[in-house]
């Protein structure tokens, strides 16, 4: 497949895609005191950058941003219509997940926004989460988007997994907390 063939058919979401980023780096920063860095090919940018990840430096499917001074990752996804409800599943690309399982030194969030009602939800994916996407355990679905076959991973939003994001909050204040006083 040609290396640039998502990118072709995403170019024009990077801007609405790379200020979601910005946001919730920001959001992070304010709520739980840590400081936010891009970390994965093209995060926060809308620059196009031919060729596949490998070719560039980095893994295929790595996260957004990560926590500074720690291993904490965040992937930032949704779909960024405003039609798609809070009700409707979660969708992630099967190479999101796979790479935060294949980097076990990496402690990955996967923070999932709805637009329609502004709506952040994560799943942090721990032992857990691995085991249970190891073993099948959520289904995949493959729609058309934007005239092209789609391979996602769905959980419902009613999953365990499924978390507020006030549990990432929370979760980077502990870290940054024990940090704190070592």
């Amino acid at each position: 497949m040609d290396e640039n063939y998502w990118k072709d058919a995403y170019q024009n979401t990077w801007d609405k895609a790379s200020k979601r980023e910005k946001r919730l780096m920001a959001r992070l920063e304010k709520m739980a005191g840590v400081k936010c860095s891009e970390s994965g090919l093209g995060a926060g940018s809308t620059a196009y950058i031919l060729g596949s990840a490998e070719r560039n430096g980095y893994q295929k499917g790595n996260a957004d941003f990560l926590i500074e001074g720690t291993n904490v990752y965040i992937e930032v996804t949704g779909p960024l219509v405003m039609t798609v409800q809070p009700s409707a599943p979660l969708w992630f690309r099967p190479d999101k997940l796979n790479n935060a399982i294949r980097n076990s030194n990496h402690d990955v969030f996967l923070a999932h926004h709805c637009m329609s009602v502004d709506l952040w939800r994560v799943i942090h994916v721990d032992q857990e989460f691995k085991q249970r996407f190891r073993a099948y355990q959520f289904k995949v679905v493959t729609p058309y988007i934007r005239g092209r076959l789609e391979r996602y991973v769905e959980i419902e939003t009613t999953d365990r997994c499924v978390r507020e994001l006030d549990y990432l909050v929370e979760y980077l204040r502990k870290i940054k907390e024990m940090q704190t006083n070592g």
